[in-house]
């Protein structure tokens, strides 16, 4: 398991190994692939593994051969491969794909998933430029269509806004404490990595105690968390992100006990170092908290086990960021 700090050299690893050998050493890409097991073709175009190899071993534990546990620890290159082949992937109704979100049905206003277009692959959404877990087409059909958002550099992201938090937190606790050992009100400006957030008061009262007044708190939410994905920032991490749109946009119950564990109020580290901790921070809902159940009655036990959302997390958070570099004739035209 690679430690957060040395994720920022992996990712300027794959961000250049990708923009230089894998450009022009790799023959053009395309962004949905169907499973070559089920659809042979002579020309060989697809993936090689079935979904079930690609499950491998489940999560298992670091000394489980074929787990995401073990791949990861052993082998990050192979899990990154693997976790960009989940992504590629186009799913069947047979493997549970589809019905929509509630089928659809329900308030809008209150739950915009239901307006979700289905889709049958992460790429269906996220697939431009061609090969890569860029942006894409339309995914909120009603009432309104956007674009969905591009992936490039989204470990980068998430590991932005959570150091971000982690310096804003310790503002704040640092605050309290020296308000409660001085018995004398604490004024805090709240700035992480040059960006400011307004200032934050401890306050103390007459009996010695001490409670933070976040009304002078701009750009960030009152619980100083930052929120990253979605353009309302309402996700915390990837992990959140990756199985939501697996049931929204797909039809495909994930079954993942991190985000069920720290929803219930643990603190979880996930397999690819993000800290989701439920006591300090509201985790969005894991669909299925086992794989015995069947959460949109379509038949299809366990549609995205565990290990496939270990690996789809571990792929994103080393996805490189875009190329800045001068375009040309094949790149502008998503060649």
């Amino acid at each position: 398991m690679f430690p957060k700090m040395k994720l920022y050299v992996l990712a300027a690893f794959v961000s250049l190994v990708s923009a230089g050998a894998l450009l022009f050493l790799t023959p053009a890409s395309h962004a949905q692939l169907p499973d070559k097991t089920v659809t042979p073709n002579d020309a060989g175009e697809g993936i090689n593994k079935s979904f079930t190899q690609q499950i491998g071993a489940g999560r298992g534990t670091i000394n489980t051969p074929n787990s995401s546990l073990f791949i990861i620890r052993r082998d990050p290159f192979r899990a990154v491969r693997r976790g960009r082949q989940i992504f590629q992937r186009k799913f069947t109704r047979s493997q549970g794909q589809g019905p929509l979100f509630h089928d659809g049905r329900g308030n809008i206003e209150v739950d915009l998933a239901l307006g979700a277009g289905l889709a049958d692959s992460c790429a269906a959404c996220h697939g431009r430029p061609r090969g890569s877990a860029g942006f894409g087409g339309d995914v909120v059909t009603r009432p309104d269509s956007r674009d969905s958002p591009h992936l490039f550099g989204l470990g980068l992201k998430e590991m932005l806004a959570d150091e971000i938090t982690a310096d804003l937190r310790a503002i704040r606790t640092d605050a309290v404490n020296d308000a409660a050992a001085t018995r004398r009100d604490q004024v805090r400006d709240l700035v992480s990595k040059g960006i400011r957030f307004g200032r934050i008061i401890a306050d103390v009262d007459s009996f010695g105690r001490v409670r933070v007044i976040t009304s002078q708190v701009d750009g960030v939410d009152p619980d100083l968390r930052v929120r990253p994905f979605f353009a309302h920032g309402g996700t915390i991490s990837m992990r959140e992100f990756l199985v939501g749109a697996f049931q929204a946009e797909m039809g495909l119950q994930p079954v993942d006990p991190d985000l069920a564990r720290a929803q219930a109020g643990n603190r979880v580290v996930t397999p690819s170092g993000m800290v989701l901790d439920g006591r300090i921070d509201n985790i969005e809902v894991a669909f299925e908290q086992d794989a015995t159940t069947d959460g949109d009655g379509d038949a299809v036990l366990n549609e995205i086990p565990t290990s496939i959302v270990d690996f789809m997390e571990f792929y994103l958070l080393n996805y490189f960021k875009p190329g800045t570099y001068r375009q040309t004739i094949p790149s502008d035209r998503h060649i």
